[in-house]
């Protein structure tokens, strides 16, 4: 498989987040206690289960919020395992509405979830899938700088022009593109968030294409074999980029990330 071309991730998580940048990233998997005792021996997470929404797991790190784990979906709809990322939004109906006139998927929703907030779920025009969240009292991810926490996440397509138009558009951002690289990092003033890759057909016969999210780990190695040991699989290998040191990782269940390390290659 081909090494995927990356631009510089945040290297800590922002004290603010602004309207159309990741806010949460939440997995969904047929087998939650599977995946709950995984991305703990990964990363160290604990847990908060509230039974109030079926079993939903917030996964802590450092005392913050660093990602959710739900419950298996009800008989009968799409139970495969996969992260799903959240973009930041003041008006989730308005959004709503802009992904569909932009040629995109809105599904039924917004849903309200307790006091925390409005989630809504949405695909690209590629059918790539992603979510909307319009943020109440939940606060997202905002201020964890723990292992697990998210570091970059970016959209794998067929189609870059097409999904640089759309998200650019959507989360009213800048798109830079990295040179000699079907790549491009969106954009809020100088602060990128995300990233928008045109070499989907690296990732799509395991399952990978669509929304990838990285994870910040100190040691990309230990972490790679301690997804094996506990049975989750690498893809690719851990190996050194201009913007630090990867590796490509499935949960027991089939779920696809990536953990990082975002130093220069040989700084850690």
């Amino acid at each position: 498989m081909t090494q995927t071309q990356t631009t510089a991730p945040v290297a800590s998580s922002p004290m603010t987040i602004c309207a159309g940048e990741p806010i949460w990233v939440e997995l969904t998997t047929p087998t939650p206690q599977q995946a709950r005792d995984f991305y703990a021996a990964l990363f160290g997470w604990t847990y908060q289960i509230s039974e109030e929404f079926g079993g939903y797991a917030t996964a802590h790190s450092g005392g913050n919020k660093a990602a959710g784990i739900s419950p298996p979906p009800p008989a009968g709809m799409d139970a495969s395992s996969q992260w799903l990322i959240y973009f930041d939004s003041e008006d989730i109906v308005a959004d709503a509405q802009h992904v569909k006139a932009l040629g995109g998927t809105a599904f039924e929703g917004p849903v309200r979830i307790g006091t925390q907030g409005q989630a809504h779920h949405v695909t690209d025009p590629s059918g790539a899938m992603f979510g909307l969240w319009q943020d109440d009292q939940h606060g997202g991810f905002l201020g964890n700088d723990g292992p697990g926490r998210l570091v970059w996440a970016e959209v794998n397509t067929r189609d870059s022009a097409s999904a640089v138009d759309f998200y650019s558009q959507l989360l009213n951002a800048d798109a830079q593109q990295l040179p000699g690289a079907d790549y491009h990092q969106l954009l809020h003033g100088e602060t990128g968030f995300a990233g928008v890759s045109g070499n989907a057909q690296n990732w799509e016969a395991v399952n990978a294409g669509g929304w990838m999210v990285y994870f910040f780990t100190e040691d990309v190695d230990r972490t790679a074999q301690m997804a094996v040991q506990n049975g989750g699989k690498v893809l690719v290998a851990p190996f050194d980029m201009p913007y630090g040191r990867m590796a490509v990782l499935t949960d027991p269940a089939g779920a696809v990330f990536t953990v990082m390390n975002p130093q220069p290659a040989g700084a850690y």
